[in-house]
């Protein structure tokens, strides 16, 4: 799935049962971060010759040990609820794995293994027969859900999803939501 899918599953997770940015902000980007391994397509794109993305991508930090690490960080990084935050960061680093196996499929219909168990062993992967298109309706539909989840989050809770960037963005939000709607009840 998309960086963005990922971005609002972890978010809207954590806002359910963390209550301070800081701790939301973290297992947000614990979601997220897998995908760093992909950044190998701008090395790719710039030298024209590399095959990074495609050697890299879901093998580097698509795995157990990199969720563990993770976690722990995360979990070293929070304020309070130490335990809380380095199992969500732990759930939804698996989330974003289970994300990417049921809905990672290319265009030409390759189907991206995890390698789960990367470094330990590059035999065991994580592949479903049945993979959704990357830009398959069944993304698109679940990226919307999650839209609408953030937007009741908002209305419920005065925060989005901005927060993990920024504060005063966040804020700015509701500012516009108030001078161009009119309504008061927020922030």
């Amino acid at each position: 799935m998309a960086p963005g899918t990922h971005f609002l599953l972890s978010w809207t997770i954590s806002t359910t049962l963390l209550k301070y940015r800081r701790e939301r902000t973290l297992v947000t980007v614990s979601g997220v971060v897998a995908d760093v391994d992909g950044l190998g397509l701008a090395v790719d794109l710039l030298t024209g010759t590399s095959n990074w993305y495609g050697q890299l991508h879901h093998v580097v930090t698509h795995n157990l040990a990199t969720s563990i690490v993770l976690a722990s960080i995360c979990a070293w990084l929070a304020s309070v609820q130490k335990h809380v935050v380095w199992a969500l960061s732990f759930i939804c680093f698996h989330l974003h794995i289970l994300c990417d196996v049921m809905g990672s499929k290319g265009p030409d219909g390759f189907q991206w293994p995890i390698y789960y168990l990367y470094p330990l062993s590059s035999e065991f992967t994580l592949v479903w027969a049945q993979q959704w298109l990357l830009n398959g309706w069944q993304n698109q539909l679940f990226t919307a859900t999650l839209l609408l989840a953030s937007l009741y989050i908002a209305v419920d809770k005065n925060i989005t999803c901005l927060e993990v960037l920024s504060v005063r963005m966040d804020a700015e939000v509701f500012n516009m939501y108030t001078k161009y709607v009119g309504k008061n009840n927020v922030r």
